[in-house]
């Protein structure tokens, strides 16, 4: 080994270890059991020391010939550089005057245990008392931070608050459940509390200038390229993108065209759902689907299915019921050692009494096809777990939206390409669905350079994409925090086909080869794959 590998690695294994040590939190959910049920600082000092050595992990970075690297240290090179360039910009931002998420950070942490609870009750009871314990001075600590909230995500915080006391109301039903003790009402209370100061303090604040969310056009390009690894100028972004739109909807008319003059895919997709009938068993259904799309890849030899790995799909449990969505996924950390994801099935209809009402719960899960591939069987599960094996113990922390959700809306393509699922508005569905994350990249590009004002954003939902007003909000209340993100499911989606069209037609490559290739190298962004993962 050179010394600038050397130097590297060492660079690598003191930022990293010194990252997990510092941010307990970011450790538990990568796996760390001995920080869970721990909240770390929030002070301005901590928020500078952090500063301190991404400023200093940059400088050794740039001491270091990358031409001595080896092609794997190169990837780690270019996700460690991603990494501290963006936060290092969030800090210099004052990012953490703005945003007062605290509330969410701890909301977080306690549905964290609680997805766990199952399974290890007494420890997560533990881990519960040990964070609301913590809460009072971490939130006292984070409001100190807040200078001048940005409008948005005081309205957020405001949800946060609204909806607080529901899982606040299920940490009680575990605890109760789980060997009470006669402190855990007062320290939920006392939590309570906390949440309704760092509220009062947070509005008392004036607010920022409006747009403050937005990180102007000279970061969003630096983004595009570090981020998601693409060589493309903002133009040429907003080109593709609305080239894409055209492109995916002539598509969906077409397909939409099958079923008759006049009908939209919403209509088709709505008459589809009220003739679709799961039957009573919609966890059972559940799971026999999850199986079957795992087969079907499995014989179809899209994509080698990892070893060792474990995925339950459950109920969500009755105490947190109106926490979940109709369906959603929780991942292993990156360094757990039992590698099991959990996809949560929330059937409402167990709540309801007339079997009219029962129907029309289930039926909200319509489409589940697409949803276990998604998520499950070949998604976000086995790309995780693959990731997380990779000999690189830091890439294993690398996680790439662009990659990711390129992933799986790419499995999702092939739900429809090898005929995974046969049902005639499959297409109609995925289409439509497409449609959406084209216009994503539109609204985050002109959202983050300031062309779009927030309501300019939620408008262009509605307008072009059916949205209620409630849900076109929900979506941009997301865009506003996480620039290039929103893009990088349809650009990610596009890089894969990009390097199909390369590598499959260009070179014969199998389909399994190619897919295997892809997802071996960790959740970093598909160019960076191309440029040192090819021979």
């Amino acid at each position: 080994m050179s010394k600038a590998s050397s130097q590297f690695e060492g660079l690598l294994d003191g930022y990293f270890e010194r990252v997990l040590e510092e941010n307990p939190t970011f450790a538990a959910y990568s796996g760390i059991q001995s920080s869970r049920g721990r909240l770390g600082r929030a002070t301005l000092e901590f928020e500078t020391r952090q500063q301190k050595h991404r400023q200093k992990a940059l400088l050794q970075l740039n001491t270091l010939s990358p031409r001595e690297l080896s092609n794997e240290q190169q990837l780690d090179r270019l996700a460690l550089r991603s990494q501290l360039l963006r936060e290092t910009e969030d800090f210099d931002r004052k990012r953490h005057t703005l945003d007062p998420n605290a509330l969410d950070h701890v909301l977080n942490l306690l549905l964290h245990e609680l997805q766990r609870g199952e399974d290890e009750p007494k420890r997560v009871a533990q881990n519960l008392r040990s964070i609301l314990k913590q809460t009072p001075r971490f939130l006292n600590e984070s409001a100190s931070l807040i200078d001048r909230p940005e409008r948005v995500w005081r309205k957020i915080m405001e949800q946060t608050v609204a909806g607080s006391h529901s899982l606040f109301e299920a940490v009680a039903t575990f605890l109760k459940r789980v060997e009470p003790q006669s402190s855990d009402g007062q320290q939920i209370k006392d939590a309570q509390r906390a949440f309704s100061k760092y509220h009062k303090k947070v509005m008392s604040r004036p607010l920022a200038p409006e747009s403050s969310f937005s990180v102007g056009a000279p970061i969003v390009q630096r983004r595009i390229r570090d981020q998601l690894g693409l060589d493309y100028s903002l133009g040429e972004i907003e080109a593709l993108a609305l080239s894409e739109v055209n492109r995916i909807g002539t598509l969906l008319k077409q397909a939409a065209s099958k079923f008759g003059k006049g009908k939209s895919p919403e209509q088709i997709i709505e008459k589809a759902r009220a003739e679709w009938n799961p039957g009573a068993d919609l966890l059972g259904f559940y799971r026999k689907e999850t199986s079957r799309v795992a087969s079907a890849f499995k014989s179809a030899k899209a994509v080698t299915f990892p070893q060792g790995d474990e995925l339950q799909v459950r109920p969500v449990p009755e105490f947190m019921r109106h926490l979940f969505p109709t369906a959603a996924y929780s991942s292993p950390g990156a360094f757990e050692r039992r590698q099991r994801g959990i996809f949560w099935v929330n059937d409402l209809s167990v709540t309801k009494t007339t079997e009219a009402e029962k129907k029309a719960e289930r039926q909200q899960h319509f489409g589940l096809s697409l949803t276990c591939a998604h998520e499950a069987y070949p998604g976000h599960h086995l790309q995780f777990v693959i990731a997380n094996q990779h000999p690189r113990k830091w890439r294993r922390l690398f996680a790439h939206a662009v990659f990711y959700e390129g992933w799986t809306l790419w499995c999702e393509q092939m739900m429809v390409d090898l005929k995974i699922d046969r049902s005639p508005w499959l297409q109609v569905q995925q289409l439509h669905d497409a449609l959406w994350r084209c216009h994503r990249i539109l609204v985050d590009l002109r959202l983050q350079t300031g062309r779009y004002t927030y309501e300019k954003a939620v408008a262009h939902m509605m307008k072009n994409l059916g949205f209620t007003r409630a849900r076109a909000e929900a979506d941009v209340n997301w865009y506003t925090a996480s620039p290039t993100v929103p893009m990088s499911y349809w650009l990610g989606r596009l890089e894969n086909e990009r390097l199909r069209q390369r590598l499959m037609v260009g070179r014969g490559w199998k389909l399994q080869k190619f897919n295997d290739w892809l997802i071996s190298f960790g959740t970093i962004p598909q160019a960076w794959i191309e440029k040192y993962g090819l021979d």
